[in-house]
This record gives structure tokens, C-alpha cells and sequence, in this order.
């Protein structure tokens, strides 16, 4: 399918934000998006598998809750956390007024969500490579994409994730606050060994580890460090071999993946977890939405969530624009996403504080205000 020459909004990224954002602006009836599709997919596995009970509505509001369920998620029945202290804690869905979250085979979560938007009439084009992005005098947006030719929009909507190559190249200013390093792994596990679905997280003094069982009678396990802790514990994640040794030696991870009967080799991957925010995310003729906005710590676990909210969120602030409304309720959405990146900062620093065993460590005094500043 050759690009158009020119459309009225550019959606840059089908990842859950961009999605999101298309649906929603579907819903509200803002014709002429179009999605471009940048990203790079591995055919199997993504992480990011966790999907809170709040976010559920959210998908009820998108009109995208039967597709999803149709998927068959896990229903989360809580967490087991070795965090702040030397024995376990419990945190039971039953008692969480908002329900049972649900573990998600992410992959097919957001390849439904693309079907959804092709669904509703918007096309998405892929794969697609970025080259530049300049403003037209006239006040409209220049995409050009390698290969394939230019695009011209009144409006792009940058939903690329936390590299925002649309307003990266634009010249907009991020501010990071923290990146981690990310080592990531997925194996078959004997079905015959399923309990309920729940979430582990353990802190170690090199940082913090998560484990979840997924759909497809698989588990994931990652580790959430930096370079240094790494270099100071003395570890090599270079392969599978070391990256279960790593983990098995862990109080609680460890054996709660034994317990799951492991049947293959660890697939493993590795990434960068930033969190940052843009110096502004609405412009006079684009707008951020989801990571490529602000991206936060994976500890807090809001990702999925605050994707869809935003793409809600951008296609009610430019039903109203384009209705003739002005650009008040975009500078609205602006600014409630300061307002939430900050409430995510205030999270992620209550739950860093909260582990205080380790002072000394490098990972933790990067972390926690209280120690490094003392």
C-alpha cells in the first residue's frame, strides 16, 4: 500500500499508545489518520506483560475489551514481594477494590490492538524507517520515510516510545531522570505445575528482580540493574547459563521458577527501562503520547496503563480542536501529564525508600534520595 501524500493526522508508532490514540480519534470521528508503523518486533516475545486492574476500564472505554479477553489473559491473584524486609509480603487481589489485574501474552495484546484500528478504518503502514521530520512553512509536519517517500500532516502524534523519533528530530529537549538496564528471559514451563497467577518481585542488593507467569504456559523472569551494580557484585549476564545461576540464587524468584518446572532454555533479551519526560509533549502541531511523552520506571508498573490514558486523553483534546475548540484542551492534556509524571516520581521514590537494607550499595544510593543526599 503506497503512502498518501498528505494526511490530517500522523500517528508515528502502533505500539499501545499509538493505537490507543487511533482508536479513540475513530470513536470520536476526526477523519483522515493515518498510523505509520516504525517499530522492531521480535516475532514471539515482548516484555512488559503486566496489565493492572485499572487499565481494564480503559479498555472497556476503547471498545477493545472482547478482543482482549478473546486472548485469554491471566487472571492476576496478587504479589509475593522480598522488599524492605527478610521475610515475604503479600499483596491478594481479593482485597484490591479495583479487582484482579491480568498477565498478558504481549505480543498478542498489541498485534490486537493494531487489528482493532485496522478494524475501525484507519491505516497503518509498516514497516516503515524514519529519515527526517522538519515543519513546513505553512505550518503542516514533513515525514519522510526511507524507501517509501514523504508525508505531509497537519498534525503528528508521536507515539514512537521512549526514543520519540519524531520530536527527537524536531529538536524537542528530554530530561532524564534515570535509565536501567534490563535483562530479560522467557521459558516453557510444565503446565501440570500451574498455580494462580501472580507476580514476584524481589529486592537484591544489586537491584530487583520480577517473575510472572504468562499465557502459552510460559514464565518470564528480568532484572532491573545498572552497569555498575553489576560490575560491583561481580556478575556476567552475557548468556542463559548465567542468567539462571543469577536468578537461582535469589531467596525468592529462584524457587518460585523451579516450582514452575522450567522446560527450556532460557530465550533472553536485554533493554533499557528510561525514566524521562519531554520538556514539553503538545506543540502547535504535534503531540506526544505514552513513553515517547514520559516514560517511567517499570517498578511502578504503569506502562500499559498510562499508554491507553493518553491516547484517550489526545484524541478527546483534538476532537475538541478539531470541532473549532482552539488549542486550549491540548495545553490541558500538557499539563496533566506533568501532573502525572510527577505522582509517578513521588511513587517510584516511596518505593525505592522502602528498601533500606543495602545502603551502600550502588544501585540503591542511586535511588533513594534519603541516602544519597545524607
Amino acid at each position: 500500500m503506497a503512502l498518501p501524500r498528505r494526511v490530517g493526522i500522523a500517528i508515528l508508532g502502533a505500539g499501545v499508545a499509538g493505537c490507543a490514540t487511533a482508536i479513540a480519534l475513530a470513536a470520536s470521528g476526526v477523519p483522515e489518520v493515518a498510523v505509520f508503523d516504525t517499530g522492531r518486533r521480535t516475532a514471539d516475545f515482548r516484555i512488559g506483560e503486566s496489565l493492572p486492574a485499572a487499565a481494564i476500564p480503559l479498555l472497556r472505554q476503547l471498545g477493545v475489551l472482547d478482543r482482549i479477553t478473546a486472548l485469554q489473559p491471566l487472571a492476576k491473584s496478587g504479589a509475593t514481594v522480598l522488599w524492605g524486609k527478610d521475610f515475604l509480603g503479600y499483596n491478594d487481589a481479593v482485597f484490591d477494590p479495583a479487582g484482579a489485574g491480568w498477565h498478558l501474552d504481549r505480543v498478542a495484546f498489541d498485534n490486537a490492538l493494531r487489528d482493532e484500528v485496522a478494524a475501525r478504518g484507519i491505516p497503518i503502514f509498516k514497516p516503515l524507517c524514519l529519515n527526517t521530520v522538519q515543519n513546513a512553512s505553512d505550518g503542516a509536519v514533513l515525514l519522510d520515510f526511507a524507501g517509501a517517500g514523504g508525508v505531509t500532516a497537519r498534525l503528528l502524534v508521536d507515539a514512537s516510545g521512549v526514543v520519540a523519533a519524531g520530536l527527537r528530530r524536531l529538536h524537542v529537549a528530554r530530561n532524564l531522570v534515570d535509565v536501567l538496564l534490563v535483562c530479560h528471559a522467557v521459558t516453557n514451563v510444565n503446565p501440570s505445575s500451574a498455580g494462580a497467577a501472580r507476580s514476584f518481585l524481589e529486592a537484591v542488593p544489586y537491584g530487583w528482580w520480577y517473575a510472572a507467569r504468562i499465557p502459552g504456559n510460559r514464565m518470564v523472569a528480568m532484572l532491573a540493574t545498572d552497569k555498575e551494580s553489576i560490575e560491583n557484585a561481580g556478575l556476567s549476564l552475557s548468556c542463559p547459563a548465567d542468567f539462571s545461576a543469577t536468578l537461582s540464587a535469589t531467596g525468592l524468584i529462584g524457587p518460585e521458577v523451579a516450582a514452575a518446572c522450567p522446560t527450556s532454555a532460557w530465550a533472553m533479551g536485554r533493554c533499557s527501562a528510561a525514566t524521562a519526560v519531554l520538556s514539553r509533549v503538545a506543540g502547535s502541531n504535534w503531540v506526544a503520547v505514552g513513553d515517547a511523552a514520559w516514560s517511567c520506571d517499570p517498578l511502578t508498573a504503569q506502562g500499559i496503563t498510562k499508554a491507553l490514558m493518553d491516547g484517550i486523553a489526545v484524541a478527546e483534546a483534538l476532537a475538541v480542536q478539531s470541532r473549532g475548540g482552539g488549542y486550549g484542551a491540548v495545553l490541558g492534556y500538557q499539563s496533566a501529564s506533568f501532573a502525572r509524571f510527577t505522582a509517578n516520581l513521588r511513587l517510584r521514590a516511596a518505593l525505592y525508600e522502602a528498601e533500606g537494607r543495602w545502603p551502600d550499595a550502588p544501585f540503591w544510593r542511586k535511588r533513594r534520595p534519603a541516602v544519597r543526599n545524607s
